[in-house]
């Protein structure tokens, strides 16, 4: 039986994992895949805007776009669930903060979802073949950060990421509406919220941001 062609997008900033990835996929026998690569989210954007691919490998910690629209691998999921609702989406990441975890379970539901140092390159293989056949490839520590489902019963979406993003760069809170379309009091309230569920020691900014920096979030 022929392979089936299969086109396959790795989103990685990494080269040498990148091609890793690559040498592993292409001992795959039941798939002829023709890989693309992505290196930063600009690159990825470009990718997922002019071509349709069957799966996506998504790596989590990237360089955000030059408009600062696209700060992580979360928001590159997002627009590939936006633009592309038929491209199954692997997730190969460092981070294991539950909170993180259950946020991009919740918002992006990816057909694979996997902590780098769980796995080798069987693993990887066996994974790309199930999600491609419509089942689910979650590593063991995704599968045990996952049998809670909340934390504090407190998510972080888009809008936080992007509030947390522009923290960190300096701006004050009353001129974050310049770039989220959020009213100062919805800001306020999403900053609280971080706050409690970043376990911020206190009321300052600086804090919530070291914070976010220290769990990946920025």
């Amino acid at each position: 039986m022929a392979a089936k062609h299969t086109k396959l997008l790795i989103i990685e900033d990494h080269k040498i994992i990148a091609q890793a990835y690559e040498t592993i996929i292409n001992t795959i026998e039941e798939f002829d895949f023709n890989i693309s690569f992505a290196h930063n989210c600009d690159d990825a954007v470009k990718q997922i805007n002019t071509s349709k691919n069957r799966i996506a490998i998504l790596d989590l910690q990237l360089p955000i776009s030059e408009n600062e629209r696209f700060i992580c691998g979360e928001d590159l999921g997002l627009l590939i669930r936006e633009k592309s609702p038929n491209t199954k989406i692997l997730i190969l990441t460092s981070i294991t903060d539950q909170a993180r975890v259950l946020s991009i379970i919740s918002e992006i539901n990816p057909e694979g979802f996997m902590i780098k140092s769980d796995i080798e390159s069987k693993d990887l293989k066996t994974a790309i073949v199930n999600i491609l056949n419509g089942k689910k490839s979650y590593s063991k520590t995704i599968q045990a950060l996952s049998n809670t489902t909340t934390v504090n019963g407190l998510t972080i979406d888009d809008f936080d990421r992007q509030i947390l993003y522009h923290l960190s760069m300096g701006e004050k809170t009353k001129d974050l509406t310049k770039f989220i379309p959020l009213s100062t009091r919805a800001i306020e309230v999403r900053k609280t919220k971080l706050k409690t569920l970043l376990d911020s020691e206190d009321n300052g900014t600086f804090n919530l941001v070291k914070s976010a920096k220290k769990l990946g979030y920025v």
